[in-house]
């Protein structure tokens, strides 16, 4: 979760964007009080076939009536009951026999061997993709079902905190009791059992230029997972600890910024109804654009891209390049929509945003369990130990706290 500020009440989001009814994530939100914004239906505006379809519609049915025939309707129906059917499947935690042979192909493979009509098929990719951060082709069907969560039984509704994102961070910091060491950087784990059977740990970190060491019974790793190598683990993680990690996929996300001038209302919003976001399978990504219109008297509001996939690889591209190229898609569908920018901000996760699981795995593999078990004292957490996104990582949390909970507890 992060937070950007630009002056003048002007902020936005380059790091998670929305938090979803049944996301565990919740629970410490109400907890801390935290504000949020009203609730928002889980379909967005698409753009397919070069044509926009806001939506705009009192609710998801009405939308859905403006994308579809009919007849396809009916097929997309058809598709939503098996994916429910399937991943109510896969709630049991295992690898049922239909489940392991979805492991074993594609999300893309799935979808077409249901002969689907192509905008049907073309609208569910839409939806997929920008939760997963890459090409649908990569991704385990069993994985892509679980992604599809937010859409199944009804549907979720997702909220904002106001303030930004980043409130709930702060106050998760304020709520820990006890000393806290933060902007450190963690480069070595040494642990080793003692005759007893307990642990003890001591992690080296570096801050403010300085290394430092602390000790402690049980060690908690959150770090993304293409970060765990990065630090010196003694004794290491297990073979199987290691294959699962090294399997996974990376996804790609990066968060552009626009500041744009207010006028650029009148193209955007739709019968005076704000359309985004807008999903489009291109250079632009999602379209967040502004979720809310702005306050009276101010002269820019932010304008968000949330780019995915192969298209989110800018680090090695000169930005003006970038920028052009993005304005040059914006125009196509908002004509004359980039003479409004006046400044563009760029934030890029390096070598990878989130993980994905590709084909021949997912999360109810029995390689991916060993990374929930402890290591000599040290456990594992973040969103890979079960998703892609925030409810994985507080899930895992919860998991590790209620393991060292129960480890401590343990008469010796």
């Amino acid at each position: 979760m992060a937070t950007v500020e630009y002056g003048k009440g002007l902020r936005a989001e380059y790091g998670m964007h929305e938090i979803w009814d049944k996301n565990p994530l919740m629970d410490y939100v109400k907890k801390f009080d935290v504000p949020l914004s009203e609730p928002e239906q889980p379909y967005s505006s698409v753009y397919m076939d070069g044509k926009l379809f806001p939506y705009v519609q009192d609710d998801a049915a009405a939308f859905h009536a403006a994308v579809f025939t009919p007849e396809e309707r009916g097929h997309y129906d058809r598709w939503l009951r098996e994916c429910e059917a399937l991943y109510d499947e896969t709630l049991s935690g295992k690898l049922t026999p239909r489940l392991a042979e979805l492991q074993n192909i594609s999300f893309a493979k799935w979808v077409e061997s249901l002969r689907l009509p192509p905008r049907v098929a073309e609208f569910i990719r839409l939806d997929l993709e920008c939760e997963v951060a890459t090409d649908w082709n990569n991704l385990s069907a069993v994985y892509g079902i679980q992604q599809e969560e937010v859409f199944l039984h009804g549907a979720q509704q997702c909220r904002h905190a106001r303030g930004g994102n980043r409130t709930i961070i702060d106050a998760f910091i304020k709520a820990i009791r006890g000393p806290k060491t933060l902007g450190a950087l963690v480069t070595r784990i040494a642990r080793a059992r003692k005759p007893d059977g307990s642990t003890r740990a001591v992690v080296y970190y570096k801050k403010d230029g300085v290394m430092r060491s602390a000790e402690a019974e049980k060690v908690v790793v959150t770090v993304p997972y293409h970060l765990l190598h990065s630090i010196q683990m003694e004794p290491s993680l297990t073979d199987e600890q290691w294959r699962a990690v090294d399997t996974l996929i990376p996804g790609g996300y990066a968060v552009v910024h626009f500041l744009l001038d207010v006028a650029a209302n009148e193209k955007l919003l739709v019968g005076g109804k704000i359309p985004f976001p807008v999903l489009t399978r291109g250079p632009l990504g999602v379209v967040y654009g502004f979720l809310e219109k702005p306050a009276p008297g101010r002269k820019e509001e932010v304008f968000t891209l949330l780019v995915h996939g192969d298209y989110s690889r800018y680090y090695l591209e000169p930005r003006d390049a970038v920028r052009g190229r993005l304005l040059a898609e914006l125009d196509k569908i908002w004509p004359g929509l980039p003479a409004f920018v006046r400044a563009t901000y760029f934030y890029g996760y390096h070598p990878a945003a989130i993980p994905g699981w590709p084909v021949g795995r997912s999360p109810l593999d029995g390689l991916h369990a060993s990374l929930r078990a402890e290591n000599v004292g040290l456990y594992l957490a973040g969103d890979y130990l079960y998703s892609s996104h925030s409810d994985g990582a507080v899930r895992s949390g919860r998991d590790a706290a209620d393991k060292v909970a129960a480890s401590l507890a343990t008469p010796r």
